[in-house]
């Protein structure tokens, strides 16, 4: 049931960034769709779009988020009907989100809950683009789509991007291209699968969420790189407690952390001989001080709805001071992924006989 509640958090959280961006992003669209219409439905648009901004918040706040989101997912339903240019496959996915809120049981009892839906809607979109993929002949190892991406589509959208400068001339000559293509492919076969089994599900998920940052960080495509990495959670073990922090004494810092771990796995604990943060996991590895910290951002969806937030909530900036915001968001995620990869290469402590790594039923 946490695991369930943290999901339908998430999604009323990625609800109300992508309301905001598309009131920024389909302002062009709105105001076409109001010429030649009376002055009354002129705002028709705008009013949906505030509706889904207070149902968001409702999903996020009150204690009903299951009638929330089906009422948003009727003002998305009518949004598209009115002004069809707002279709975009990604804000499809946040609907088909919104809807398993809005549809998965909440008794705990019950076989189907939203995180078992949406591990089945995972697969869905992992496996329904490879049957695209395999089905289209500008991909099947041609590499046309690779190129056409990095000559065309990545300079567009992203042209201040550090990591674009980076791919682009690569990934733009037939032999890299075909290889991507390939390795694209073949990850979207092996994630879903690899996430059925509580062996191989830590390594397919580690791939996932590289394909997934490299795409986000290389072509900037928004919103649905945060829906997918949200959905990751639905896998996460809840209430289970099997991680351990211990912080120097600061009662307010530790009900904070607290209230930030939805899925309910950290024990946090106070200490006021601790010199700095520990955290200690399920296999008895220690994590200390901002190892400790990022480490802990790993546990919780909010670390997903703060890059989210970065990337979405103020699309028509582009640059920050002198220096452009694409830049600025490609250096700060390849920080946090070295700091993180230090940490975890530089984890020692002692093995727990007999304690196991924690797995989802």
């Amino acid at each position: 049931v946490r695991r369930d509640r943290a999901l339908a958090r998430g999604v009323g959280a990625l609800l109300l960034l992508a309301a905001h961006h598309a009131a920024v992003e389909y302002r062009p669209a709105f105001a076409l769709w109001a010429l030649g219409r009376p002055p009354a439905w002129a705002f028709a648009p705008a009013a949906a779009l505030l509706a889904l901004h207070a149902l968001a918040l409702a999903m996020l706040l009150s204690r009903w988020p299951r009638a929330a989101a089906a009422a948003a997912c009727a003002v998305v339903a009518a949004l598209y009907a009115a002004v069809p240019a707002t279709y975009h496959n990604n804000h499809y996915l946040l609907f088909v989100l919104v809807l398993l809120t809005a549809l998965a049981p909440t008794d705990p009892a019950a076989p189907l809950g939203l995180a078992r839906v949406v591990r089945w809607q995972v697969a869905l979109v992992y496996l329904s683009s490879v049957a695209v993929k395999l089905a289209h002949p500008w991909w099947r190892g041609s590499g046309t789509v690779i190129r056409w991406l990095a000559t065309t589509r990545a300079p567009e959208a992203n042209p201040d991007a550090l990591l674009y400068r980076l791919l682009s001339p690569l990934l733009s000559r037939p032999l890299p291209s075909r290889l991507a293509d390939l390795a694209v492919t073949a990850l979207e076969v092996a994630v879903p699968l690899g996430l059925m089994s509580p062996r191989t599900r830590g390594a397919a998920a580690v791939a996932g969420v590289a394909l997934h940052l490299s795409m986000q960080e290389w072509l900037f495509p928004q919103l649905f790189t945060f829906l997918m990495l949200l959905s990751y959670f639905a896998w996460s073990p809840a209430d289970d407690r099997s991680w351990s922090l211990r912080l120097p004494d600061d009662a307010r810092l530790a009900r904070a952390l607290d209230a930030l771990d939805l899925m309910g796995r950290v024990a946090v604990s106070t200490d006021a001989s601790a010199p700095a943060w520990r955290l200690t996991g399920p296999d008895g590895r220690r994590f200390d001080g901002p190892g400790a910290a990022l480490r802990f951002a790993l546990l919780t969806p909010w670390t997903v709805i703060a890059y989210a937030t970065a990337a979405l909530l103020f699309p028509e900036l582009r640059a920050v001071g002198p220096v452009a915001r694409d830049a600025v968001e490609n250096v700060v995620v390849a920080a946090l992924v070295v700091a993180l990869g230090a940490a975890m290469l530089n984890a020692r402590g002692p093995q727990l006989p007999g304690r196991k790594t924690s797995h989802p039923e």
